[in-house]
Protein backbone atom coordinates (compact mmCIF):
# COMPACT_ATOMS: atom_id res chain seq x y z
CA UNK A 1 0.00 0.00 0.00
CA UNK A 2 1.63 3.06 -0.88
CA UNK A 3 0.43 6.69 1.07
CA UNK A 4 -1.50 7.83 -1.57
CA UNK A 5 -4.17 5.33 0.21
CA UNK A 6 -3.87 6.39 3.57
CA UNK A 7 -6.68 9.23 3.53
CA UNK A 8 -9.10 6.44 1.50
CA UNK A 9 -8.16 3.92 4.56
CA UNK A 10 -8.24 6.26 7.25
CA UNK A 11 -12.23 7.20 5.56
CA UNK A 12 -13.24 3.22 6.12
CA UNK A 13 -11.46 2.99 8.84
CA UNK A 14 -13.27 5.93 10.86
CA UNK A 15 -16.72 4.13 9.32
CA UNK A 16 -15.57 0.57 11.14
CA UNK A 17 -15.07 1.87 14.22
CA UNK A 18 -17.52 4.37 14.41
CA UNK A 19 -19.14 1.53 14.59
CA UNK A 20 -17.68 -0.56 17.28
CA UNK A 21 -18.54 0.89 20.98
CA UNK A 22 -15.44 -0.64 22.28
CA UNK A 23 -12.94 1.72 20.64
CA UNK A 24 -12.59 5.38 21.81
CA UNK A 25 -10.25 6.60 20.02
CA UNK A 26 -7.53 5.24 16.56
CA UNK A 27 -4.63 5.90 15.01
CA UNK A 28 -2.58 4.75 11.83
CA UNK A 29 1.13 5.26 12.37
CA UNK A 30 4.59 3.66 11.61
CA UNK A 31 5.69 3.03 7.75
CA UNK A 32 2.61 3.49 6.19
CA UNK A 33 2.17 6.95 7.29
CA UNK A 34 5.62 8.17 6.87
CA UNK A 35 6.23 6.63 3.69
CA UNK A 36 9.03 4.56 4.17
CA UNK A 37 7.47 1.12 3.38
CA UNK A 38 9.42 -2.15 1.85
CA UNK A 39 8.13 -5.21 0.83
CA UNK A 40 7.47 -6.45 4.38
CA UNK A 41 6.07 -3.36 5.81
CA UNK A 42 2.57 -3.90 7.36
CA UNK A 43 -0.14 -1.84 8.79
CA UNK A 44 0.11 -0.66 12.23
CA UNK A 45 -3.07 0.71 13.96
CA UNK A 46 -3.07 1.60 17.80
CA UNK A 47 -6.30 1.56 19.46
CA UNK A 48 -7.82 3.30 22.58
CA UNK A 49 -10.44 0.67 23.67
CA UNK A 50 -13.01 0.51 27.23
CA UNK A 51 -12.08 -1.15 30.14
CA UNK A 52 -14.88 -3.92 29.56
CA UNK A 53 -12.29 -4.46 26.53
CA UNK A 54 -9.66 -4.90 28.39
CA UNK A 55 -11.31 -8.08 30.65
CA UNK A 56 -10.00 -9.92 27.80
CA UNK A 57 -7.09 -7.76 25.70
CA UNK A 58 -6.26 -10.59 23.89
CA UNK A 59 -9.57 -11.49 22.14
CA UNK A 60 -10.58 -7.44 21.71
CA UNK A 61 -7.47 -7.34 19.96
CA UNK A 62 -7.78 -10.39 17.76
CA UNK A 63 -11.14 -9.22 16.96
CA UNK A 64 -10.30 -5.67 16.14
CA UNK A 65 -7.07 -6.71 13.85
CA UNK A 66 -9.47 -9.23 11.77
CA UNK A 67 -11.99 -6.94 11.00
CA UNK A 68 -9.37 -3.75 10.62
CA UNK A 69 -7.93 -6.59 7.98
CA UNK A 70 -10.85 -6.57 6.23
CA UNK A 71 -11.83 -3.40 6.70
CA UNK A 72 -8.45 -2.10 4.64
CA UNK A 73 -8.35 -5.53 2.23
CA UNK A 74 -4.76 -6.46 4.10
CA UNK A 75 -2.80 -9.52 5.31
CA UNK A 76 -0.65 -7.51 7.29
CA UNK A 77 -2.05 -5.25 10.62
CA UNK A 78 0.00 -4.90 13.25
CA UNK A 79 -2.79 -3.55 15.90
CA UNK A 80 -1.67 -2.47 19.53
CA UNK A 81 -4.21 -1.52 22.44
CA UNK A 82 -2.74 1.60 23.33
CA UNK A 83 -3.90 1.05 27.10
CA UNK A 84 -1.30 -1.47 27.57
CA UNK A 85 1.53 0.16 25.80
CA UNK A 86 5.16 1.09 26.96
CA UNK A 87 4.34 4.72 27.15
CA UNK A 88 6.81 5.53 24.51
CA UNK A 89 5.28 3.89 21.78
CA UNK A 90 1.91 5.65 22.88
CA UNK A 91 3.88 9.19 22.56
CA UNK A 92 5.13 7.94 19.06
CA UNK A 93 1.49 7.06 17.92
CA UNK A 94 0.03 10.18 18.75
CA UNK A 95 3.34 12.45 17.84
CA UNK A 96 4.06 10.52 13.99
CA UNK A 97 0.80 8.93 13.37
CA UNK A 98 -2.53 9.83 12.07
CA UNK A 99 -5.53 9.67 14.10
CA UNK A 100 -8.35 7.96 12.15
CA UNK A 101 -11.15 8.04 14.69
CA UNK A 102 -12.19 9.59 17.88
CA UNK A 103 -15.19 9.01 19.90
CA UNK A 104 -15.49 12.65 21.60
CA UNK A 105 -13.17 15.33 21.32
CA UNK A 106 -12.85 15.03 25.08
CA UNK A 107 -11.69 11.67 25.24
CA UNK A 108 -8.16 12.57 22.68
CA UNK A 109 -7.14 15.26 24.80
CA UNK A 110 -7.70 13.78 28.17
CA UNK A 111 -5.51 10.68 26.42
CA UNK A 112 -3.11 13.03 24.66
CA UNK A 113 -2.62 15.36 27.54
CA UNK A 114 -1.99 11.80 29.39
CA UNK A 115 0.56 10.44 27.14
CA UNK A 116 2.67 13.80 26.67
CA UNK A 117 2.50 14.17 30.17
CA UNK A 118 3.87 10.86 31.06
CA UNK A 119 6.56 11.03 28.19
CA UNK A 120 7.92 14.25 29.31
CA UNK A 121 8.64 12.86 32.91
CA UNK A 122 9.97 9.58 31.41
CA UNK A 123 11.81 11.34 28.93
CA UNK A 124 15.01 12.34 31.11
CA UNK A 125 15.13 8.60 31.96
CA UNK A 126 14.77 7.25 28.49
CA UNK A 127 17.70 9.17 27.10
CA UNK A 128 19.57 8.35 30.44
CA UNK A 129 19.32 4.39 29.25
CA UNK A 130 19.90 4.89 25.60
CA UNK A 131 23.16 6.73 26.82
CA UNK A 132 23.97 4.21 28.85
CA UNK A 133 23.52 1.44 26.17
CA UNK A 134 25.23 3.20 23.61
CA UNK A 135 29.01 3.83 25.86
CA UNK A 136 28.25 -0.01 27.08
CA UNK A 137 30.36 -1.13 23.93
CA UNK A 138 31.75 -4.39 25.87
CA UNK A 139 28.78 -5.75 26.75
CA UNK A 140 28.41 -8.87 24.64
CA UNK A 141 24.57 -8.94 24.81
CA UNK A 142 24.80 -5.29 23.34
CA UNK A 143 27.31 -6.14 20.70
CA UNK A 144 25.03 -9.36 20.00
CA UNK A 145 22.04 -6.99 19.19
CA UNK A 146 24.40 -4.74 17.22
CA UNK A 147 25.97 -7.60 14.95
CA UNK A 148 22.03 -9.24 14.65
CA UNK A 149 20.86 -5.62 13.85
CA UNK A 150 23.69 -4.99 10.82
CA UNK A 151 22.53 -8.39 9.34
CA UNK A 152 19.03 -7.73 9.48
CA UNK A 153 19.76 -4.33 7.81
CA UNK A 154 21.67 -6.28 5.24
CA UNK A 155 19.15 -8.10 4.29
CA UNK A 156 16.28 -5.84 4.18
CA UNK A 157 18.99 -3.97 2.02
CA UNK A 158 19.12 -7.08 -0.14
CA UNK A 159 15.45 -7.59 -0.06
CA UNK A 160 15.01 -3.99 -1.05
CA UNK A 161 17.51 -4.06 -3.84
CA UNK A 162 16.09 -7.37 -5.02
CA UNK A 163 12.15 -6.00 -4.91
CA UNK A 164 13.10 -3.09 -7.03
CA UNK A 165 15.35 -5.29 -9.61
CA UNK A 166 12.13 -7.45 -10.46
CA UNK A 167 9.73 -4.60 -10.68
CA UNK A 168 11.83 -3.46 -13.85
Amino acid sequence: MDTSTIPALSQRLQALFSEEASVRLAYVFGSQVSGKTGPLSDLDVGVLVTDSCLDDPMACRARLAHKVRSCADLDEVDLVLLNQTPIELAYHVIADGERVYEATRATRVEYEAYVLGRYGDFLPTLRAQREQILSESTNDRIQWYREALGRTERTLTALTSASGESKN
